[in-house]
């Protein structure tokens, strides 16, 4: 999977409208994937609480989604 898939595949997903943009993307991939908490606690990076951190945090899903951890 490339990054550009996984954001068209949470791009087509609904989100309560509360919620930041990291938010969803980090409880998306969380229920998906099961990977956040592995991406927020070992690699430290977290886009739940700091939007600013998506784009980092995306890499490292892709990298797990298709490598493992």
């Amino acid at each position: 999977m490339t990054k550009e898939e996984l954001i068209k595949e949470i791009e087509s997903q609904e989100f309560p409208k509360n919620w930041r943009k990291g938010q969803s993307i980090f409880n998306y991939i969380d229920s998906v994937y099961g990977i956040a908490r592995n991406i927020q606690f070992e690699a430290r990076v977290d886009c739940f609480y700091n939007d600013n951190n998506i784009d980092k945090f995306l890499d490292k899903a892709v990298e797990l989604i298709n490598h493992g951890n």
